[in-house]
């Protein structure tokens, strides 16, 4: 018989905005490595996570989100690693779904930030066959046509188009008119990070909640620092400078964010700390 006596439960946690409920859904980690971030100072960033107590090799935390309120099905913001294309390193969304008692046919739509692997994986699985069997997909026009309708030749670009068409071919898309995708949930262009690259506000009962896609990769450091760059930003510049200006908006605002990689439980304000920010987790009450 097998022992999980040590195996982890599911990483969750449950925040209220307005009258809707978010759960914040932990899929897993992954190492990066200095070599995946661009930008950074010439004496390197280890020191820097050493000093911030964070792994010295960056390591990347990724959410989910679900989105749960009446007059909807369940929401999701990104599906995670999945296990048909990275089987090594596995998702847990399903485990999460399925700990919370929440089966995979109950969710009725999916928002997808943008179209890297770890964000759409999840939402087939080994076989192929669909994750959400009932679930309708969003994703921007313009993510959809430089992933699908771009002659790339980088080799790991043709491969991540391919993996795109075999993920979303099984699913029905949500066609929104401008940028109200439903009742209280609205796309916000946050291109760099790849060209169609979108957050989403939601708006409850006066409380407003924006989940940011990959603003961050590694916040501990893209905070500080924001003029470091990620491996996979299409458009290094665009996304320096969308991270600089949402920085700006969110400290003014006091405007809260979520972020994939944002450390769990994800849900932080920003505030100015010298030359850079901090990012400042909700307390949970």
């Amino acid at each position: 018989m097998m022992d999980t006596s040590h195996k982890l439960l599911p990483g969750i946690l449950q925040w209220k905005i307005g009258t809707k409920k978010v759960t914040v859904i932990n899929d897993g980690y992954f190492t990066a490595g200095e070599p995946y971030l661009t930008h950074a100072p010439t004496n390197g960033l280890g020191h820097f996570l050493h000093g911030a107590f964070r792994p010295e090799v960056p390591t990347l935390t990724t959410n989910v989100f679900l989105i749960e309120g009446a007059g909807h099905a369940p929401i999701l913001i990104d599906t995670g690693m999945g296990n048909k294309l990275a089987l090594d390193m596995e998702g847990r969304l399903l485990e999460a779904l399925q700990f919370m008692g929440i089966k995979p046919e109950a969710i009725g739509t999916v928002l997808l930030t943008h179209l890297h692997g770890d964000h759409f994986y999840g939402l087939i699985g080994r076989g192929g066959e669909k994750n959400f069997p009932n679930a309708k997909i969003w994703i921007s026009d313009a993510e959809e046509n430089y992933w699908l309708k771009t002659a790339h030749t980088q080799p790991h670009d043709i491969q991540n188009a391919e993996d795109i068409k075999t993920a979303l071919q099984p699913y029905q898309r949500i066609d929104a008119a401008g940028g109200d995708i439903l009742d209280g949930i609205t796309a916000v262009p946050l291109s760099g990070h790849t060209p169609g690259h979108t957050g989403f506000l939601l708006e409850s009962d006066g409380d407003k909640l924006l989940f940011c896609g990959d603003i961050f990769t590694i916040p501990a450091i893209q905070a500080a620092m924001p003029e470091v760059g990620f491996a996979t930003d299409v458009d290094y510049a665009l996304a320096a400078q969308t991270r600089k200006t949402l920085l700006e908006k969110t400290t003014d605002q006091r405007l809260l964010l979520a972020g994939p990689h944002f450390e769990f439980p994800s849900l932080s304000y920003v505030k100015k700390q010298g030359k850079g920010y901090q990012l400042v987790p909700k307390q949970w009450l």
